[in-house]
């Protein structure tokens, strides 16, 4: 009797894993390098260089989990942190895990996510059609002139399942704060009710999307903020080649930005990285505040996990550009170590550094 009751316990504790089998990977990138940046459109703002933390993609740790709940139902989770690795501190404008964190079911019906969460404008701009866009993507980011928010907070995401290389997002935000990574038009971005839906079809080297989003403020007075992107990449083998045009419109201010982009393989560990865009916004103070920007780099694989990445960009500001620059509404600027696009206006930056994955 006490054999077969030892039996039934063992075979109980086997029987647990079996049922809800789950696990938890520790990820993260180490990023560090050589930063310049100089030609700021502020007189008394000198040039810099430094040896800075996350200059192609931001330096983080990570937790990510799953857990198998049987009838092909999943749970999960996702906390990530930024890190300064140059200070070991936090990184700079960001709480803890405040680069994502949220939870989430998924299963035949698709993913539903809530939490902080990376935007669809994001994947489409910095995950596909940018080819410096690993996080803050060197100082050849489109994100220094083409405004987008990255992340929200409070979001209520919806992915669809994949039907021959159609899906979509659908979200709801009742708080989003909004993208502490961008330049602001928007009077206030605190306490913003937002929604969004973005279709996408990628299939074999054809990757084409759409995002549209809302953004409300709570504040009465305040405008809603209307924002369309659409963008794709063509992948000839010899050449991935991506475009994308968008705008932002609240109350009489429109944006209008678009970018060309490109990626061209160098033997079976390199490629060479090239992108031109632009950025108009009219009726912010002066009409026709015009930024335009071109980037050249190169990237090299030492291994699926590490790479050495150098960058070279040049901006050029009218003068209703570098007066929005100036005022801090609307700025524009070589990204600068902080992070912070807008910075302090430079027009030229220089990057060499190395990116480690684990």
């Amino acid at each position: 009797m006490q054999k077969k009751l030892i039996a039934l316990a063992v075979a109980g504790l086997v029987s647990v894993p079996a049922f809800a089998q789950s696990n938890v990977t520790i990820y993260g990138v180490v990023d560090m390098g050589y930063q310049y940046t100089g030609d700021s459109v502020f007189d008394n703002v000198k040039s810099r260089s430094g040896i800075d933390s996350g200059i192609s993609a931001g330096s983080r740790i990570g937790f990510r989990g799953t857990e198998d709940l049987g009838n092909g139902l999943k749970a999960g989770f996702v906390l990530e942190q930024g890190i300064a690795v140059d200070t070991g501190n936090t990184a700079a404008g960001q709480g803890t895990f405040g680069r994502q964190s949220f939870v989430s079911l998924s299963g035949g019906f698709g993913t539903v996510a809530l939490g902080r969460q990376y935007t669809p404008s994001h994947v489409l701009l910095a995950g596909n059609i940018d080819p410096f866009g690993l996080g803050k993507g060197t100082v050849g980011s489109i994100a220094n002139y083409y405004i987008a928010e990255a992340r929200l907070d409070n979001l209520a995401a919806y992915v669809s399942p994949n039907w021959g290389g159609f899906s979509f997002v659908a979200g709801y935000s009742f708080n989003a704060v909004g993208n502490e990574q961008s330049p602001k038009i928007e009077d206030a971005e605190t306490d913003t009710r937002a929604w969004v839906i973005a279709p996408t079809y990628k299939n074999g080297p054809i990757y084409v999307a759409f995002n549209f989003h809302k953004l409300d403020p709570v504040l009465s007075g305040l405008d809603s903020t209307k924002v369309w992107d659409l963008g794709g990449t063509y992948d000839f083998g010899v050449a991935k080649v991506g475009a994308v045009y968008g705008q932002r419109k609240t109350d009489d201010v429109k944006v209008k930005q678009w970018a060309l982009t490109g990626a061209v393989p160098v033997g079976a560990a390199g490629k060479v990285q090239v992108s031109y865009g632009q950025r108009k916004i009219d009726g912010l103070f002066n009409d026709d505040a015009k930024v335009s920007q071109w980037a050249l780099g190169y990237e090299h694989a030492l291994s699926k996990r590490t790479a050495l990445y150098t960058a070279y960009a040049q901006q050029n500001q009218n003068d209703e550009q570098e007066f929005l620059t100036q005022v801090g509404i609307g700025g524009a600027g070589i990204s600068d170590a902080s992070g912070n696009n807008a910075g302090a206006g430079y027009q030229r930056g220089f990057n060499l550094g190395v990116r480690h994955s684990f």
